[in-house]
């Protein structure tokens, strides 16, 4: 739980200031994408859920989106930020209920 916290708390705030960017921008399909994302990424509530939310990120760049300067440095953040938060996360299993 104290991995979920940490990664809400460290990339929660760079996504919100994202997606005021986005919205400036008129980047709507952008930001929906990455306001879907912000609420998994609230939703996660143990580790399994978390690598979802880390996944859903990297899916920026195999969509192509193109942002512009300041949308790119966050996005960069927040995807430099998601990958260290993966190899902390390598190896935690499902837990099925």
């Amino acid at each position: 739980m104290q991995k979920v916290s940490a990664a809400k708390n460290e990339i929660g705030p760079l996504l919100d200031e994202l997606i005021v960017q986005l919205g400036t921008e008129g980047s709507a399909t952008q930001r929906a994408h990455f306001n879907r994302i912000r609420g998994h990424l609230n939703q996660a509530h143990d580790e399994w859920a978390l690598a979802n939310s880390m996944i859903e990120l990297s899916t920026c760049v195999a969509i192509g989106f193109r942002f512009s300067t300041t949308a790119d440095a966050l996005v960069s953040r927040i995807l430099m930020k998601s990958s260290v938060l993966v190899r902390e996360l390598e190896g935690v299993e499902p837990q099925f209920h």
